[in-house]
Order: structure tokens, then sequence, then C-alpha cells
């Protein structure tokens, strides 16, 4: 497929521009039929002391799950790069963390799933103050005229807000409460209903089919609806359930083809004779990368002390660096926690990074063509650890330019991670107890808020949760009745006194567990292969295409 036009000009010489004139007919009979906006003159804005806003077409090729082409897009969107307003902007999503903990439980209980995108979503909210917007290129009637907006228009600053306003008050008014403490999550007896933007899905049990069939009608009537039936993919995840095992997997796979592409990184990898056949411009960048790009990248950082760079980068290279950090981090943060402290690593040099930097950061792209197919499983019948897991660890000092220590933690849920963490501590430690300190009331306090949570939506994992620590000093300081911890610094001793204030009330469960087999140690420095390996393993992530394959060859699917 040709590029997507960018704008309208260029629009009107692409290869399929009728096919684009046809979705910006569309776009505008829809948002008509919305009373998006009223037809008025130039001299109503100069009364009302406003100066109107741009609008401009935003074009898009649509395509399914499989890559296929579906339709031309158009999207007409207010220029609010150019707006001027004072009201509230700011509009909550759904954090990862929940939506992963939820499909844990979808997994491990069976539960139905349904899910549905809001269409023009933006133009079911009332504006919230006298807005102006020129005429649309491409208008056809009265070009004296402007648009004075009745509702939100895509592109408007608070468009976002007055969306997650309007849809959480629409589901308080159909008998559902928001969970206390999380954005987006609303539950009722029948079922939780969570949403990002216009994509909402509805978790329920088979049960409760003629009560969620009863809440669809009602939404229905609200909002144009389209029903995309069972959860499939949820903001570039894919989702594979296997019913009758109660397993799930979280995979990016999609989105680490798109990023390595992006990046010359899979065409490199095609290539017979690696990085020697790529452009001087990419030579430029992975200059010191063609013995990684020959033979398979096994971790995603190599076992060495990271130090900042003492040349200036140019701005071009800093720019380019940003752009594959802030990418990698998206993969972080979502499905691949294998590469939470690489990613973490590499951001301390966003401003000013090394050509060692650069190469590490290309090892970390690497890495991730080469197991794109990982994916977070959720495996109730995995008997490694209980339900719910918690795990803590920090590295002392390892930072060589400041010795700040770095602390992780990772909580797993019916064996998959769902919430996790790695990080630079805020302070220099002087000893590895009080680095561990840190860490571990870092983790506590994670632990407390999954507590609270779990409680709020009814979900019982049936047993205390207990932190993992490989540090034995450390938790005899916690759990002894006479502590021997002695240090000047007061927000170090503030943080111990208030774990053995929560360990001694039995809030929290610590646990000795060695190094080799600590969940979070993975999270705090890079790991030798085998290491790593293991890491993986214990974080529950799985080759999906393998774990599938060694599935039919069992004869169970």
């Amino acid at each position: 497929m040709p590029k997507e036009p960018d704008g309208y000009t260029e629009m009107l010489r692409h290869p399929h521009a009728e096919g684009f004139k046809q979705a910006m007919a569309v776009e505008i009979t829809a948002l008509k039929s919305k009373g998006t906006w009223r037809e008025v003159s130039h001299n109503h804005a100069v009364a009302a002391g406003k100066i109107p806003i741009p609008t401009r077409w935003v074009y898009k090729n649509k395509y399914n799950e499989q890559g296929f082409f579906v339709k031309h897009k158009a999207r007409l969107c207010a220029r609010g790069d150019l707006q001027k307003t004072l009201q509230d902007t700011f509009a909550a999503t759904l954090a990862a963390r929940i939506f992963r903990a939820l499909m844990a439980i979808v997994a491990a209980f069976n539960l139905e799933t349904r899910q549905f995108d809001a269409v023009n979503a933006f133009a079911n909210s009332l504006i919230d103050e006298p807005t102006y917007c020129k005429l649309p290129a491409g208008w056809e009637g009265d070009q004296s005229l402007l648009l004075l907006l009745q509702q939100a228009l895509y592109g408007l600053k608070q468009s976002p807000a007055l969306w997650y306003r309007h849809l959480s008050a629409t589901l308080n008014n159909l008998g559902l409460e928001t969970v206390p403490g999380v954005q987006c999550l609303h539950i009722n007896q029948y079922m939780l209903v969570f949403f990002f933007v216009d994509d909402i899905t509805v978790i329920y049990d088979r049960k409760f089919t003629h009560q969620v069939n009863k809440f669809e009608k009602k939404l229905c009537r609200t909002y144009e609806m389209r029903s995309l039936g069972q959860i499939e993919w949820f903001l570039g995840i894919h989702i594979t359930q296997e019913r009758y095992s109660h397993r799930l997997w979280l995979c990016q796979e999609s989105y680490i083809d798109k990023v390595t592409t992006r990046f010359t990184i899979t065409s490199i990898l095609n290539t017979p004779n690696g990085i020697l056949n790529t452009p001087n411009s990419i030579l430029n960048t992975l200059n010191n990368t063609s013995n990684t790009l020959k033979r398979r990248v096994e971790t995603p950082l190599p076992v060495e002390d990271f130090s900042k760079s003492t040349a200036q980068a140019s701005a071009q290279d800093i720019y380019l660096y940003q752009q594959k950090i802030g990418s990698l981090n998206f993969a972080a943060v979502i499905t691949r926690p294998d590469i939470a402290h690489a990613t973490s690593t590499l951001s301390s040099f966003l401003k000013n990074p090394s050509p060692r930097h650069m190469e590490l950061a290309d090892r970390v792209l690497i890495y991730l063509a080469h197991t794109k197919e990982y994916a977070i499983e959720i495996n109730p019948n995995s008997n490694t650890r209980k339900v719910f897991n918690a795990s803590s660890d920090a590295s002392y000092g390892n930072d060589p330019d400041t010795r700040r220590s770095t602390q992780g933690y990772v909580f797993t849920l019916f064996g998959g991670a769902i919430d996790w963490k790695a990080s630079k501590q805020k302070t220099v430690t002087t000893s590895t107890t009080e680095a561990e300190l840190l860490a571990l009331s870092l983790t506590a306090k994670e632990t407390l808020w999954w507590d609270r949570f779990f409680e709020a939506i009814g979900f019982k994992p049936g047993h205390q949760t207990t932190i993992e620590c490989d540090n034995q000093q450390t938790i005899r300081i916690l759990t002894s009745d006479d502590p021997r911890l002695t240090t000047k610094l007061r927000h170090i001793d503030i943080h111990h006194h208030w774990l053995r204030q929560e360990v001694q009330a039995s809030k929290i469960t610590i646990q000795w567990t060695p190094s080799a087999k600590t969940l979070a140690d993975g999270f705090t420095k890079p790991l030798p292969i085998q290491n790593h390996r293991n890491f993986v393993e214990l974080l529950g992530i799985t080759n999906l295409a393998t774990s599938r394959i060694k599935e039919v060859e069992k004869g169970g699917l």
C-alpha cells in the first residue's frame, strides 16, 4: 500500500484519492448526524471574542489483525496545538497492570468477555466552552461560514477529558460503580467494565449473560457501538485464550515487528551478510554491531558497567536514540518485563548517548526481534508458586556515575507477571541492607495496594501475600525482636520502622529466597545467559508459538 497522505493537498495527488474522499464524506455525515456543530458567520466569532481554530484531515489505512487492508479512514480534527483553553484537559486511562490482572482473572475463572468500539466517541460529549473552527478542506457549501462546535471534536485539548467524564457518568447511570482508586474500571454484581478511550470491554460469568445483554442494549442506545466480540486485541496486545486449559497469553509480536522494521533491524537480520549490506546511514548508527547481528542475541544487555558519555552526541543521534528507547519502553511496560532493566538503564542516557549506548539500544531491539513471539502466559495450573506472589530486589551501588543502587519488584498472578518496575533509587545508600530496605519498602506499599484492589473487585487469592527477598540480614532486621540497623540516614530509618511495623502487625510477610530463584533478580542488573533464561521462565514468559506446538503434540488442541 502507498504511504498514507499527510493532509488534504497531498491526498488529492494520492493513488487512492477516491477512497479517501469517500471516507471524508462518511466522516462529515457521521459528525453532522451527531449535531457536532452549527454553521455560523464570522461575525458570530468576532462578537464572542473568539479566534477560530483551523481544522485538518488525518488519513489512515485500516488493517485487520492479520495485516490485511480493510478500508480507508478519514478523521476530521481540530488543530488543538493552536488552541488556548483554561478548561481541564486531563483524561485518565486504564493502567496496564490492571488490564493484565483482569486478563489473569478471566483465564483462571474462564470468564466471558465482550469488546466494543465507540464510533466517533468524542463527538458524544457536549463542548464545555464556545469553540469555533474553520471549515475543513474540501467543504461543500458556503465557504464564508464557521463551525460553532456543540460537541467535542477530535484534536481539541479537552476532548479526551470530556469523553472520559461522559462515559464514566453513563456507566454509573447504568448501575456500575467506579472501583475505588482505579481509573476506567467499573463494577457491579454482574460484571466488570474497563475502557481505554473508546475501547470498552465487559467481563462477566456466563450465568449473568442475561444481565449483560440488557446492559449492552442500554449502552448501544446511548452510543453508536461497534461490537468486536470476545477480546482478542487491546492496545496492540494480542490476547490468546485457551478455554479448556484456563491458559491465556499476552503478546506484542505485531508491535515488535513494526518497531524493528521502523529502525531497520528486521531488514538487517534478514540480510545474509547482516550489516555489511546496509546503507551508510544505518552503518553510522550500528557501526559496531556486525558481530552481534550475525548471531542470536540471548540477553538484552551484556554483563558490564554503563557509564555516561564524555563526548557530546549530535542532535540527530540524540533524537534517534530517544525514539528507540521510547519504543522499547512501551514493550517493556506492557508485556516484556524481561527488558525492563535494560530500558531503565539506557533511559539514563537520553540527553547524551554515546556510540556504545546507541549500540546497546540496537542490541535490545535485536533481542526483541529474536524473541518477538515471547508472551506472558497466565497458567493457573502451574505449581511453581502461590496464586499471587511478590518479589523485591536491589543491586547495591551499581551505577558507576552516581553509586546509586538499582531496585526492582515484580508481582505474578496465576503464574504470569502482572506488575513490575525497574528503577534507580533516588538516594545513595551506604550498605546493601539499606538498599534492600528501600526496595522492600516500595514493594510492600505496592503489595498493600494490590490487597485493597483485590478486595474492591471481590477477588480472593486465598493466602496472605509473601514478598521474596534474597538478603537474610534485611529480613532479620525486620522480623527479629531486637533490630540492629544503625543508620544516620533518617529517610531510610523511617522506611525501616514502617516496614517493621507492617511485618509485626502481620500485614506483610517476607520470605528469604535464593537469588537464583528470586523473581525480581533480573530487574536490578544484567544477567548471564542461563540466569536470564531462568529469569524469563520465572516471570511466566513463554514462546507463544512453541507453547502451542507442544500442546498440539500432547493432543491438547
